[in-house]
């Protein structure tokens, strides 16, 4: 099968940011036990919020690419759908375990803000369990397409401002780049989620949201982990 340009560029980039995220797991995993209590507290959940992406992003990878060299695509049109599903559950996870671990690093209670991220996870969660979703059969309307991403959405921009206010209160540069790298990244999923259908080439924006992504993991990697070697 020959694969156009685009297509290879995307999968070759996402490879490429597999592996990248699955050393910064494998580190973080060995480091735990290294940190004090209280410091392991934040990073068990920092560690848990990208062991949720990086298995919600294999199996979007793992079944893209196996759509991609199948001799009857439409035929497996489930498995993609699966690994979608895995990806948003992925992403709702990845934002709810940062919440926590937002919570616990600036001393927050069980405050409404708290709840109402973990809240709109959950109900993210429940949406997903909707026949609407159509995960095993064909591509969904694009009405429903967006009513499943809006959870994850409110979840990562709330955060973020959470994040940026609270860094800035108490002088920690290294988290106020993580809340603003999150907030920018929007700007790249959003044309992607919400336009995509219409125009692929918008597929592209991706990259420059997964690059994002992965200086979120770095800052994360410096603020919690290199600070303690």
């Amino acid at each position: 099968m020959i694969l156009d340009f685009m297509t290879i560029i995307q999968i070759t980039f996402s490879v490429v940011y597999l592996t990248y995220i699955s050393l910064i797991v494998i580190y973080m995993s060995i480091k735990l036990k290294e940190l004090s209590d209280i410091e392991r507290k934040v990073v068990n959940n920092i560690r848990l919020a990208f062991t949720a992406l990086l298995i919600g992003d294999l199996g979007h990878v793992g079944s893209r690419l196996f759509i991609l060299f199948a001799e009857y695509p439409t035929s497996y049109y489930g498995i993609f759908g699966i690994g979608v599903l895995l990806e948003m559950i992925g992403l709702i996870f990845l934002f709810m375990f940062y919440t926590n671990a937002w919570r616990i690093h600036f001393n927050k209670p069980n405050n409404i803000s708290f709840k109402t991220l973990i809240g709109i996870g959950i109900f993210g969660l429940i949406i997903f369990a909707f026949p609407q979703n159509q995960w095993d059969t064909e591509p969904i309307s694009y009405e429903w397409l967006i009513i499943r991403n809006v959870p994850w959405l409110i979840q990562g921009v709330i955060l973020s401002g959470l994040i940026i206010r609270d860094a800035r209160i108490t002088d920690d540069p290294l988290m106020t780049r993580i809340g603003i790298v999150i907030f920018i990244s929007f700007f790249f999923y959003m044309p992607v989620i919400f336009f995509a259908s219409l125009e692929p080439r918008l597929g592209m924006l991706m990259i420059p949201a997964t690059i994002l992504y992965m200086l979120w993991q770095y800052f994360s990697y410096k603020r919690f982990f290199k600070n303690n070697e």
